[in-house]
C-alpha cells in the first residue's frame, strides 16, 4: 500500500522508527484521564471576552511554556 504522507506526518513517521516514542508507564490512567478531558470540553459553553494584546501575549507566553492550551489555562485560572 502507498500512502502519500505530508511533511508532519512523515516527520513523526521518522520519529517512531527512529524509536523516540515510548509507551507510558499508565497508559490506562493517561487513557482516562483525556477521555475526561474531552467529555469535559464537549459539555462545555464557550464564552467571548475581549483582552488587551497584552494578556493575549502573556497568556501565549505561559501556554508556551507550560505545553498547556489558552482555553484550558484559562479554565483552570477560573476554577
Amino acid at each position: 500500500m502507498n500512502i502519500q504522507l505530508d511533511t508532519e506526518e512523515q516527520d513523526i513517521l521518522d520519529s517512531v522508527e527512529r524509536g523516540e516514542w515510548q509507551s507510558v508507564l499508565n497508559l490506562q490512567q493517561e487513557r482516562d484521564r483525556y477521555q475526561r478531558h474531552a467529555l469535559a470540553y464537549t459539555q462545555s459553553q464557550k464564552i467571548m471576552i475581549k483582552l488587551p494584546i497584552s494578556d493575549i501575549e502573556s497568556l501565549r507566553e505561559m501556554t508556551r511554556s507550560s505545553g498547556v492550551l489558552i482555553p484550558l489555562l484559562l479554565s483552570r485560572i477560573i476554577r
